[in-house]
């Protein structure tokens, strides 16, 4: 025989599973709001460096991201140069601001024609100055309005990275 309270407790349970919200973003929604950033550029002492036509590709394993993108380095003198960069980052979601965030953006490569690997340090330091400010604490994606009120009131749960999208799971407990 069930106590009212044991009763009451377990209609809880069995509800709250039965109301667990799920979102999709998909890898092109957040292209989209980083896309409407570009360019990013930064003056160093020597050098100009502008970041343009990034695209991100969202890694499964350990929630990440890889951006790649074209990169243009103006010398002082005037000497223009051209090439690319691949940076990677944590892909982290916030409940209070139901948005996601790229933390820890680290560039691990950088090519440049005509920059000499003994430049190579500086040039990736200036690169890595231009993209973190550009990221870190700035949402790359906010859920809608129609989204938000899906999950009021809920906590994520979990939030996993496959077939070039993310999938959270939302749960009032």
């Amino acid at each position: 025989m069930r106590t009212p309270l044991i009763s009451f407790l377990m209609s809880v349970f069995l509800s709250s599973a039965a109301h667990s919200y799920e979102v999709i973003v998909t890898e092109q929604q957040i292209q989209d709001t980083l896309n409407s950033r570009m360019p990013l550029t930064r003056q160093g002492r020597l050098a100009t460096l502008t970041i343009d036509n990034t695209a991100i590709d969202l890694l499964d394993e350990n929630n990440r991201v890889r951006l790649a993108a074209d990169v243009q380095l103006v010398l002082t003198i005037g000497i223009q140069s051209r090439g690319n960069l691949i940076a990677e980052g944590d892909v982290r979601f916030d409940d209070a601001s139901d948005s996601f965030f790229i933390d820890n953006p680290t560039v691990i490569d950088l090519n440049i024609e005509g920059v000499p690997a003994s430049y190579k340090p500086s040039v990736i330091q200036l690169a890595q100055q231009t993209l973190a400010p550009s990221l870190e604490g700035q949402p790359v994606y906010t859920l809608s309005e129609e989204g938000q009120q899906g999950i009021a009131r809920m906590m994520l749960k979990s939030m996993t990275i496959n077939d070039h999208s993310v999938l959270l799971d939302f749960s009032p407990f």
